[in-house]
């Protein structure tokens, strides 16, 4: 008879860190530009269209084009998130995964994916607001609900001037992406593709190539608006960075606090949780993790918006 119950004699071995099994998409993640801000706010003094000098006869008067300057502002939000420990289990089930520890570093994603949500909000703010916020009116091409087309694509990417029209990122949700690629397919034309660096699991870092319009790399962020109805589709075409020089190269970045640009995440805990219907402290650990952070835009030729659009294409599988 051979032995019996072995595998009640052997260990389990549980893998390090938690698990995120229902990952959101945010490829332009580690590719948005931030910038240190010295102080509560981030400002530009903006002014309009130039206008173009002109020959001067000899001798002659000269027209005045000075400028008039305006003041464009943007702050920090204060992201947020709280999560609470039993101390027992601190204490007890702490190998290989210390519940605080782990439970942080899934608050740190918690965080970013909050910041990626709310560049698709509009909050009628500019200050505080998402792009929606601080596109400027004319640079929203609005398609009245007919569907993705080329000739929409191409106006809206005309309306990006800053760098001499030359967006450096394209970001949509993944619906809005597959809309194009199958534009792309119906119209006999492979979707193009760009160089861009991935992160493979078993390889690490390696160069592959990701879907591009004009040559310019279309991102997915599934933390934007789902788009179930046309009106709350969006495609953003935006110049990202500021090289803090004169004229239109001062685009669209994150801004942090100065003292936070190297440790951006910031934890607060308190031992104790009350619990106030039974005039009682739960032995449990709260802990706080917080991250200020804003979206700023220097020149508003850097953001233009496409809107309102049917889908295009339609996978006739069911998900069970």
């Amino acid at each position: 008879m051979p032995f019996v119950g072995a595998a009640n004699a052997t260990t389990q071995q549980a893998t390090r860190w938690l698990v995120e099994n229902e990952p959101e998409i945010i490829q332009i993640h580690g590719h948005f530009p931030s910038q240190a801000v010295q102080g509560g706010f981030l400002t530009y003094a903006r002014v309009p269209k130039l206008i173009e000098a002109s020959p001067a006869g000899a001798c002659l008067p000269i027209k005045d084009h000075s400028d008039e300057a305006t003041q464009a502002k943007f702050g920090f939000l204060e992201y947020a998130t709280r999560l609470v420990i039993c101390n027992a289990d601190e204490d007890t089930l702490r190998v290989p995964n210390p519940p605080e520890e782990v439970e942080v570093e899934l608050a740190k994603i918690k965080l970013d994916y909050g910041y990626y949500a709310h560049l698709d909000v509009a909050t009628g703010d500019p200050v505080f607001g998402g792009l929606q916020d601080i596109v400027a009116p004319g640079n929203v091409i609005n398609v009245g609900g007919a569907p993705l087309s080329f000739p929409c694509l191409e106006a809206t990417f005309g309306k990006v001037t800053a760098n001499n029209n030359r967006p450096s990122v394209i970001m949509s949700n993944l619906r809005s992406r597959e809309s194009y690629r199958n534009l792309c397919w119906a119209a006999g034309i492979e979707p193009p593709m760009v160089p861009w660096t991935w992160y493979d699991p078993f390889k690490g870092w390696q160069q592959g190539k990701v879907t591009s319009f004009h040559g310019v790399p279309w991102l997915v962020n599934t933390k934007m608006n789902a788009g179930l109805l046309p009106v709350d589709r969006r495609i953003y075409f935006m110049v990202m960075g500021d090289d803090g020089g004169p004229g239109h190269t001062r685009g669209i970045t994150c801004i942090r606090p100065a003292d936070l640009m190297n440790r951006r995440y910031i934890k607060r805990a308190v031992n104790g949780v009350p619990d106030f219907a039974n005039g009682e402290v739960n032995m449990a650990r709260n802990v706080w993790l917080t991250m200020p952070a804003g979206l700023a835009m220097g020149s508003q030729g850097s953001l233009s918006i496409l809107t309102n659009f049917e889908n295009v294409g339609e996978c006739a599988g069911i998900v069970p």
